[in-house]
């Protein structure tokens, strides 16, 4: 089991680094872990990966578990680094003291994804800190007198103190970290480690003061955070501080960024007389973590803020002053990113961001919100500033030729302008949708233009609530909560040896009550989701027809398509892909039910797709025939089963003579081609008589028929 870090510019970082690292998921399981932590838990990479973190320290008791737990949960739900400090056991082995540190690692929206944990086997340093207490030295020496039951000389006194003086500093060596003793108010070095020596520098240190051999983090405060220690005897302990340090006297200052812990030395009638220093050198786990930062709030192509800083920083301009939001959109993109591929299409992306970075205010934040959409907040800005900007912008952009395999494409852009904060106290992110509306439009009108948007302006309320159509019809389609309601098409002769439905999508609102479609569709064909809820509706229809009962002879279903639907070079790939998961419904139960208008709009192609399905045993009805120019020479080039004539004619039977010509032309051609007529919008039954008299198949409408869900109509037949 393994994570996948392949977009990450730390991975090399992390997996060579020499701090021990793991990589958690929720459960905290170990997804990923660094070869020093393989090292440092005497276990190779196969034998870490997928099993529980827990399973690192066997010797924890339950009781011992839960500070990590506890650590880890902290980490992940406050979003902030925690360390915690535990002790472990294992039969016939001695105590193990840890230090563990869990960071939380956050995805692109902000989100955390995984922990990073540095286990830190502080054994060694835990049993030094102990050794410095001074009991501990009296205590050696008064069980060497009572062994040897005789008072000692000095020279067997200097012989204990030097044996101790060689533990302490062999203790010193083995601690994890740098360590070092200093004496005295002036903090005069007594003892350090090489470790501590690597930090500073090979340095001649021991006997001189701090300010002496290390004068440049006097002016860094250090200096007084020792003599605070030293005065107070409270501790000072500090994270991931960072210390400019020179290697060797006259260097460069280098940066470094430690963990550190001043802890006061007491003699035995508890003076201070010194100060323990430890710590750890955690530069590499702090580059790490500041690079997860960066990572997760910048977009990796383009090197500019992503949607979490956006939401983030924008709160902030809310506060004081009058803002511009900028919602900036590609013209275009698509066809450089199709015809030239996805390399050419991030290329193309960089090289407009570069443009709009050079162009952008100091303390202004360009952010790249997905796709080939951007976003400008301007701060402290006018409107008709921010108009200027923008089309400074524009006008950048359209004068870029992007030049791919010695073809050059132009671009431009389109934008939507939405003012924010003060004195109307508008929200970033209403101010953000509001943007997005204006830019939207602006590629409407044509594209290539700025869009402003204003509380008086219908057109921007208008694609206000179609987005929130848009939204509601996907939630609907995840949720399920798309309902399928009926209508009766009847053989005027009264025969019954089918049973024909038309099948008509509703939305539920919050009251239960069902939301007619003509509320709804305008806004999936305008936001472009329309085939996904065409598609769904298919789906619906085969469901709908495996679940009906035997006693339910030959249905026809019809299904209305859309005309992006229909002209979708996907739409035959598609229809097979959902027919195939109903292997026990046949392609004849269903008839799609398309418009003349959409059907003609790419001739050709409808015609061959639709044939295709009509050879795999679906049907066809052209809905609104007649409502064209030339209506019947289609009825040569496409495979329909059903004309559905236009309702303005059946309406206008009685007033129109007119209109009862074309009816009765519409179905003796229709008969002629050995096609069922249907008449749409039959509003009472004293109309059927005068449709049969003119030929008229079968009929369709309120007199007939009112629509009803699907379950109720099923249930009756």
């Amino acid at each position: 089991m393994s994570v996948n870090l392949p977009d990450l510019d730390w991975h090399s970082t992390f997996f060579h680094g020499s701090a021990p690292a793991a990589i958690l998921d929720r459960a905290l399981v170990i997804v990923a872990c660094n070869r020093a932590y393989e090292e440092a838990s005497g276990r190779s990479r196969e034998e870490v990966l997928g099993h529980a973190f827990f399973e690192l320290f066997p010797g924890a008791s339950e009781e011992q578990r839960a500070p990590i737990q506890a650590s880890c949960e902290y980490a992940w739900t406050h979003r902030r680094t925690h360390t915690v400090e535990l002790v472990t056991k294992q039969q016939g082995e001695s105590q193990r003291y840890w230090s563990v540190v869990n960071t939380p690692l956050l995805d692109v929206n902000g989100e955390v994804r995984y922990l990073l944990t540095q286990p830190t086997n502080i054994t060694e340093l835990t049993c030094f800190r102990n050794a410095l207490n001074p009991d501990s030295l009296g205590m050696a020496m008064d069980s060497e007198t009572e062994a040897a039951e005789r008072p000692l000389g000095i020279q067997e006194v200097q012989q204990i103190l030097s044996a101790q003086r060689r533990r302490l500093e062999q203790l010193f060596q083995q601690a994890p970290g740098f360590v070092c003793i200093l004496t005295g108010p002036r903090h005069v070095y007594d003892m350090a480690n090489d470790a501590y020596y690597q930090l500073v520098g090979h340095r001649e240190i021991l006997g001189y003061e701090v300010a002496t051999v290390l004068p440049e983090v006097v002016p860094q405060g250090f200096l007084d955070k020792l003599n605070k220690v030293y005065d107070t005897g409270c501790p000072f302990m500090g994270r991931a501080i960072p210390i400019d340090l020179q290697r060797s006297p006259g260097d460069e200052l280098e940066t470094v960024f430690v963990d550190l812990m001043y802890q006061p030395i007491r003699d035995d009638t508890d003076r201070i007389t010194g100060i323990f220093v430890q710590g750890h050198d955690v530069t590499e786990t702090y580059r790490l973590s500041q690079e997860v930062a960066y990572q997760a709030a910048h977009d990796p192509l383009t090197g500019l803020a992503n949607r979490r800083m956006l939401d983030g920083i924008g709160a902030e301009f809310e506060r004081v002053g009058t803002h511009v939001l900028v919602y900036l959109d590609l013209d275009h993109f698509k066809i450089v990113n199709d015809r030239c591929g996805h390399h050419a299409g991030d290329e193309l992306l960089c090289q407009v961001a570069s443009i709009l970075k050079k162009r952008t205010r100091q303390d202004d934040l360009l952010v790249r919100v997905g796709g080939d959409e951007f976003v400008l907040l301007l701060k402290d800005c006018t409107e008709s500033v921010a108009q200027e900007i923008a089309n400074q912008l524009r006008h950048a952009v359209q004068e870029l030729i992007f030049v791919w395999n010695d073809r050059r494409y132009g671009i431009t852009l389109s934008a939507g302008l939405a003012v924010f904060g003060s004195p109307d106290d508008t929200p970033i992110s209403r101010a953000l949708s509001l943007a997005d509306s204006a830019c939207f439009l602006a590629k409407e009108k044509g594209r290539n233009r700025i869009q402003i948007s204003k509380p008086e302006d219908e057109d921007i309320r208008q694609q206000q609530a179609d987005m929130d159509w848009a939204s509601r019809i996907k939630e609907a389609i995840a949720d399920n909560n798309v309902v399928l309601w009926g209508q009766k098409i009847v053989a005027l002769d009264g025969s019954k040896d089918r049973l024909c439905v038309e099948l008509l999508a509703r939305l539920i609102d919050d009251a239960g009550q069902p939301i007619p479609p003509g509320a709804f569709i305008p806004a999936a064909e305008r936001f472009g989701i329309v085939e996904q809820l065409d598609y769904h509706i298919v789906g619906m229809a085969f469901e709908l027809i495996g679940s009906l009962s035997p006693t339910v002879t030959s249905p026809l279903l019809f299904v209305n398509l859309s005309g992006a639907t229909l002209g979708s070079q996907d739409f035959v790939a598609a229809i097979s892909r959902i027919a195939s998961e109903y292997p026990g419904v046949s392609p004849s139960s269903i008839c799609f039910e398309v418009t003349e208008t959409s059907a003609i709009t790419n001739l050709v192609r409808t015609a061959e797709a639709m044939q295709q399905l009509a050879d795999a045993g679906f049907s066809f009805a052209l809905d609104d025939f007649g409502s064209g120019m030339s209506s019947f020479g289609y009825l040569e080039r496409l495979p329909v089963a059903y004309v559905k004539i236009d309702g303005e004619f059946i309406r206008n039977m009685g007033t129109h003579i007119a209109g009862e010509a074309i009816v009765e032309a519409v179905t003796k051609v229709a008969r002629a081609m050995d096609i069922f007529s249907i008449a749409e919008y039959v509003e009472d039954m004293e109309q059927v008589p005068l449709l049969q008299s003119l030929g008229v198949n079968m009929g369709q409408g309120f007199g007939i028929h009112r629509p009803e869900p699907v379950n109720d109509l099923f249930s009756r037949e």
